[in-house]
């Protein structure tokens, strides 16, 4: 049996938009470390393992992990780095965590975070493209945009349309405002964002369909520091599960959903001893929302709200007036699952290195007591779940800690699958050549008005199921984005493939018998219009989405982005 492993204290900064606060990279895991010793009954340590993602394009640093521990007056410690894409905070908690568990060590210094506003959002935009699949990359996809065709089979799967889509998108934008606004730490304090506000067409900038830049987290500076110890304290770490998935989205086996956060809940699960998470009493759960539409998806995958139920869990019913996100009967503060109540990735901030540990950090305050927003504790809070996504859902890491003293009996639990053997020996992918002029179908679109590459935007591209594979494909015809058919509508028509000489993929929409562009559009917007409801109006031009050029500054994760830089008064995601 693994030993116990315990958290003795975190200390976690303010998230900073101005990119003035901290000096360097070191400041900012100083200033984390200081708060964390300040009333930590441990001082001193085996280990340091710290999690950033991209010392080296955002600040130019590289062998990090050594410099942090000098600077910190630890010469001599063994000291290593983590990196999993944005779940990189969690991993370092974990790996923090086996050396414990193991006897190796008998208390870990856990540092994560990330100083990104050293660089134009539109660099941020670059820079975390780079984890993004080079084929997927090739067509111009952003973290943004990969989420988006997840969210388009997802909201598909719902039946969620039309003008329910912004509602559903503007509540949960305003919810994670409304924690974040009153989270002292958290980067928009103060500032609550009122559901209106997402509807406002000349600030509301599309970054890739259905996404807007208000349902994208913003690029910031942050750092968080958790020590653990053999030694007992009030919390210990209950259950651990991380699990990956393929690279590319083109070779997952579904689209609407994040197997690696199932797979790696499996495995927290059946370690803690929780055979049904929906019964535990006392549970608050911190979840990885880097753009609005996921923290329903995520909340389904963690088993936690049926498909079908995560919206209106979150947001109450899309056809009746919202509740306030405190008064929330399910997830607000006093609901039976409280959720992101520090403002999640979107309003608390996405430091991406961070993040993960963060969370972490967050649901430790929630069962001590000591959560900085005092309207957001928990009263009984005894369990809390951290879920952190690395990459497009590929690198997935949930993380359970409770009380110390709670009296839960761990119960018998399936045993996951945690051993894997290769089934391949190289590459799934051939080449499509051979199916040029093949009819395929649409599985989900999406316009990407924010692409990693300067200058690209829009990009309109659909994921196709093809004799049982699934390529992306750019729009052939030469038309611009107010003519482009909505992405939302053409999941489900018939296309045809072609593969041209450069090696490249297009679509076609399938000509029929007196066929005409123009018509055929014209019946797609039709048919788009007819699914709206009466009310609120829609927040892109219901003529299509536009090409914002080179003044947009959405951005996500770390990845959205045009070149302008947000004024400091009108910081937001950026």
């Amino acid at each position: 049996m693994p030993a116990e492993v315990y958290i003795a204290s975190v200390g976690l900064t303010k998230v900073d938009l101005t990119g003035g606060v901290f000096g360097s990279v070191f400041d900012l895991f100083g200033e984390a470390y200081r708060l964390a010793l300040r009333d930590s009954p441990v001082r001193s340590f085996d280990a340091v393992q710290i999690g950033v993602m991209c010392s080296e394009e955002f600040e130019g640093r590289a062998n990090i992990a050594a410099k942090v521990a000098d600077r910190l007056g630890l010469t001599g410690i063994p000291a290593v780095r983590t990196e999993t894409a944005s779940s990189t905070g969690a991993a370092a908690f974990h790996e923090a965590y086996y050396k414990i568990a193991s006897g190796r060590c008998q208390s870990v210094l856990v540092l994560a975070g990330e100083r990104m506003k050293t660089v134009t959002t539109e660099r941020a935009t670059a820079i975390m493209s780079k984890t993004v699949d080079p084929v997927e990359r090739r067509f111009g996809f952003t973290m943004p945009a990969l989420i988006a065709l997840v969210t388009q089979a997802w909201l598909r799967e719902r039946k969620i349309r039309g003008e329910l889509v912004p509602e559903a998108f503007s509540r949960l934008m305003a919810r994670a405002h409304a924690f974040g606004a009153e989270n002292p730490l958290a980067a928009f304090y103060g500032r609550p964002e009122p559901q209106e506000t997402y509807f406002d067409r000349e600030k509301n900038l599309p970054v890739a369909t259905p996404l807007l830049r208000k349902d994208c987290s913003p690029i910031c500076d942050g750092a968080a520091a958790v020590i653990l110890t053999a030694r007992p304290q009030a919390v210990r770490v209950a259950g651990l599960g991380s699990a990956t998935d393929t690279s590319s989205i083109l070779d997952r086996e579904e689209l609407s959903g994040l197997a690696a956060t199932r797979q790696a809940m499996r495995v927290a699960c059946w370690q803690a001893g929780i055979p049904d998470p929906t019964e535990l009493e006392g549970l608050v759960v911190e979840a990885h929302d880097a753009f609005n539409s996921l923290l329903p998806i995520n909340l389904a995958d963690l088993g936690l709200v049926a498909p079908d139920e995560a919206v209106e869990a979150l947001v109450g019913s899309l056809r009746r007036r919202p509740p306030h996100p405190f008064d929330n009967p399910v997830t607000g503060p006093a609901g039976r699952l409280p959720v992101n109540l520090s403002g999640g990735l979107k309003a608390r901030g996405h430091p991406v290195g961070g993040t993960g540990l963060f969370q972490i950090a967050e649901n430790y305050l929630q069962i001590t007591g000591r959560f900085p927003n005092p309207r957001a504790r928990v009263k009984g809070a005894r369990i809390g779940l951290a879920h952190s996504i690395g990459g497009p859902g590929n690198n997935v890491y949930v993380t359970l800690v409770e009380a110390a003293d709670s009296r839960r009996q761990r119960q018998p639990v399936p045993h996951p699958r945690t051993r894997f053997t290769s089934d391949t020996e190289g590459g799934r992918r051939t080449a499509l050549t051979e199916l040029h002029g093949s009819r395929a179908v649409v599985e989900a679109a999406t316009t990407i008005h924010v692409t990693g590459q300067s200058g690209r935007g829009p990009v309109h591209v659909a994921l196709l199921r093809i004799d049982g594979r699934r390529v992306f494909a750019k729009l052939d015809h030469p038309v611009d984005a107010d003519r482009a058919p909505p992405a939302e509508v053409l999941a489900g028509e018939r296309v045809r493939l072609l593969v041209k000489g450069d090696g490249d993929h297009y679509f076609q929409l399938e000509r029929r018998r007196g066929f005409d562009l123009g018509r055929t559009l014209r019946a797609l917007r039709r048919r788009a219009a007819a699914r709206r409801e009466p009310g609120r109006p829609a927040p892109t031009d219901p003529q299509g989405p536009r090409d914002t050029g080179p003044e947009s500054d959405a951005g996500e994760d770390g990845t959205g982005g045009g070149a302008r830089e947000p004024r400091p008064e009108e910081e937001t995601e950026s």
